[in-house]
């Protein structure tokens, strides 16, 4: 074999195995679309802009339990905003170093607005309580959130085709419904739905 015959021979090596890889994979970067219940949010939402939501309800996560922290009285209560605050920050880390995974693209600008708008529709945006709420208003709404979260993280779960990356969602699923129940012993006169 010359040494023309090698380069050939080991770049139509390299492509088969890349064409397996990435089909294997679901997508390039395993970047395809979002699918089951997500794909009742667009044809063309893909796994990327679902992880963008994610770090924005993680985002607003993080400055509620920061805020509610602020006005409540109650030591423990306290602690338990503080502690709620820092998981939301880790759970946003995780999908921002999911995204960091993939090559920097933006959103599209024809179908970001329609997807957002429908996220907030199913009620995962919420519109927290004004300054002004009492501190039943706030735990109330948090744990309103906190459900929303877990539903939200559960579609998602279903989304993925590889075991681990079940599993891995599963537990933030299981942390968000931890957060519910530490918020509801924290406030058991509150029947929140």
């Amino acid at each position: 074999m010359n040494e023309h015959q090698l380069v050939y021979t080991a770049a139509a090596v390299a492509a088969v195995l890349a064409a397996w890889y990435f089909t294997r994979r679901g997508g390039w970067l395993n970047a395809a679309p979002a699918a089951g219940k997500f794909s009742e949010f667009g044809e063309f939402i893909r796994l990327r802009d679902v992880f963008r939501v994610a770090v924005l309800l993680e985002e607003e996560g993080y400055a509620f339990y920061m805020r509610m922290a602020k006005m409540v009285k109650d030591e423990k209560t306290k602690e338990l905003c503080g502690s709620l605050a820092e998981e939301e920050t880790q759970h946003r880390q995780l999908f921002s170093e999911l995204l960091n995974h993939w090559n920097p693209l933006g959103v599209n600008p024809l179908t970001w607005p329609a997807f957002i708008e429908r996220v907030r529709k199913e009620g995962f945006f919420g519109n927290p309580p004004a300054e002004t709420a009492s501190e039943e208003e706030m735990a109330a709404y948090a744990i309103r959130q906190e459900i929303k979260s877990a539903e939200f993280y559960q579609m998602f779960e279903t989304s993925f085709p590889e075991a681990w990356k079940r599993v891995r969602l599963h537990r933030l699923v299981l942390e968000e419904r931890s957060h519910e129940a530490r918020l509801r012993a924290a406030y058991p006169q509150l029947d929140v739905k």
